[in-house]
């Protein structure tokens, strides 16, 4: 059947018109991208720099035996690491209430001064991310205390400290401040991105199929002068508006939230995952284009699983499990480095989307991966837009009891 764009603008005017009148649907699919993901971001720069920030001056640790080494008590000390007593070192140390045991043996200093071999026990709760770091930064502690003795040791008997340290290692980190922010990133963004754009449109959907069905209105549509190719086409477009109205939230929250977060995190901002990161105009267009080409697909599927629920209720039933499959890609591609993903990715639906936005967040344009990209979504498009016309075309969809 021919299209009339006459009619495929009535019925696009008509259903955005109605979608924009629901006010939930509105604040939920366009509003809240733009608020949510700021607020996302502010949190997780929150909870990342305290979850791997340790205050020595704040962080409990109890000494078992202290009185054995007044030397390890008073290097504990000067570290400033809090020093408290307990009644069950282990118990607390479980409940988190001290972050780590250090545990030093009667005889510590009298083996330390006959030049033998002790020990020093280290108990962490490596549930724990804080008690974890602790016991990595006494151990270090430890360590550096050891090669002091053994250096006066060999002093005092006329000998070179460095002949038993031949190699000493320099490590250096030669990632940019912006490719680390990216390591974080790369999870984050591409999934806002692709869970709104891929979502944004359900419940207009759901609403110009299985509701018009629910409230009467759909077989009176079909007996306008309007082909049904005309009102599935206006239809879709409704839908396909809608979800790029969230995916371009979205995006816009994402924006936003680099231009806001120094101000909001004022001195905190150097020891966020985002610092050093920023996003060129170059980058925001390509996820832009990504944004529409996803939002086109999933429209035109939301559309046809949607006509096939007889009320509004059995919709959202049919195509509660997209959400679901839409949180799935960013996990796959969660800890490949953009170098080893492969063409196979940038053409698989919704994972070509997340890899090319991991791409972008790492500020790589591969035209070759950007083309299958492309091509391979136009592809997914017109297969999804001919799925969503014949599901319109089929009566025993359109009028199942």
């Amino acid at each position: 059947m021919n299209v009339n764009l006459k009619h495929v603008w009535i019925v696009l005017k008509k259903e955005l018109k109605d979608a924009f009148r629901d006010r939930k649907s509105l604040f939920v699919g366009i509003i809240m991208p733009m608020l949510f993901i700021p607020v996302i971001f502010i949190i997780a720069s929150v909870a990342a720099k305290s979850a791997y920030e340790v205050k020595p001056e704040k962080t409990p640790i109890c000494v078992v035996g202290k009185e054995y080494s007044k030397t390890v008590v008073n290097m504990i000390e000067k570290s400033e690491f809090q020093i408290v007593a307990s009644s069950d070192p282990k118990k607390e140390l479980l409940d988190g209430k001290i972050k780590a045991i250090l545990i030093i043996p009667k005889d510590f200093e009298k083996l330390i001064l006959q030049e033998k071999q002790t020990s020093i026990q280290i108990l962490t709760n490596d549930a724990d991310m804080k008690s974890s770091n602790v016991g990595s930064m006494l151990s270090e502690m430890i360590n550096n205390f050891s090669r002091e003795v053994v250096k006066q040791r060999l002093v005092q008997k006329n000998l070179d400290p460095s002949i038993i340290e031949p190699i000493v290692i320099k490590k250096e980190n030669v990632a940019p401040p912006k490719k680390q922010s990216a390591t974080f990133l790369a999870f984050l963004i591409p999934m806002f991105l692709t869970l709104w754009a891929a979502l944004g449109g359900m419940n207009a959907a759901i609403d110009i199929t299985a509701g018009e069905k629910e409230r009467g209105t759909l077989e009176p549509l079909l007996t306008t002068a309007a082909t049904r190719t005309s009102l599935v086409t206006g239809k879709y477009l409704a839908v396909s508006v809608m979800a790029l109205l969230a995916g371009l939230s979205s995006l816009i929250g994402i924006v936003v939230s680099f231009a806001a977060l120094p101000s909001v995190l004022g001195e905190n901002f150097k020891n966020s995952p985002f610092a050093g990161y920023s996003v060129s105009p170059v980058t925001v267009l390509i996820m832009l284009l990504v944004v529409v080409l996803t939002a086109i697909i999933f429209a035109a599927i939301e559309v046809a699983i949607a006509a096939y629920a007889r009320s509004f209720k059995e919709g959202q039933t049919y195509l509660s499990p997209v959400s679901i499959i839409v949180v799935i890609p960013p996990y796959l591609t969660m800890y490949k480095m953009p170098n080893e993903l492969t063409d196979t990715y940038f053409v698989l639906p919704l994972v070509n989307a997340i890899s090319i936005l991991k791409e972008l967040i790492y500020d790589i344009v591969n035209l070759q991966h950007l083309g299958l990209f492309v091509i391979s979504s136009l592809v997914y498009i017109v297969i999804s837009i001919k799925f969503a016309a014949r599901m319109f075309e089929n009566e025993k969809v359109l009028f199942r009891n």
